[in-house]
């Protein structure tokens, strides 16, 4: 099952009907150059592009549901990561401009307090406007889902 999934996963990144990788100058900024020869293919006026790119995430507020006194508490700087986006590129006229992007990240528990320890994170994040995150993880040392808002910084 898992071998079809990636199988899956890949079949959909060749289908997507760009002619270059979508791995394409992964820890490089997008360049206009760039964006150019990776939508010549596609109608003028609709050129836009997805690629993976690193994500980089600092989690600003993290909301997790106390289940014993049914409240949602909220931390701040919680925590630090990294991981993999799939961003949105669009050419803007004058220089191309991340707009959305999804990001799948591990995340470090970056400040431990009295009730939670230094731990790893797996969070799933839409990001908006270049540096906005929010998005959804799950605690492996307390076994809990949260929420997340933050920042983050693609190529």
């Amino acid at each position: 099952m898992k071998r079809l999934i990636v199988l899956l996963f890949f079949v959909g990144l060749t289908l997507t009907g760009y002619s270059q990788s979508k791995f394409d100058g992964f820890f490089q900024p997008v360049t206009k150059g760039k964006f150019v020869v990776n939508t010549k293919a596609m109608t003028p006026g609709t050129e836009n592009l997805w690629l993976f790119r690193p994500a980089v995430s600092v989690s600003a507020i993290k909301l997790t549901h106390d289940k014993d006194t049914k409240q949602w508490t909220s931390s701040s700087f919680t925590s630090a990561g990294f991981g993999l986006g799939f961003q949105h590129y669009i050419d803007n006229g004058e220089t191309i401009y991340n707009n959305f992007g999804f990001n799948l990240l591990m995340l470090y528990t970056a400040v431990p307090t009295e009730t939670t320890e230094t731990g790893i994170s797996l969070a799933g994040t839409i990001s908006a406007l270049k540096f906005l995150d929010f998005g959804v993880g799950y605690d492996f040392d307390l076994k809990q889902v949260f929420g997340l808002m933050g920042i983050k910084y693609n190529f």
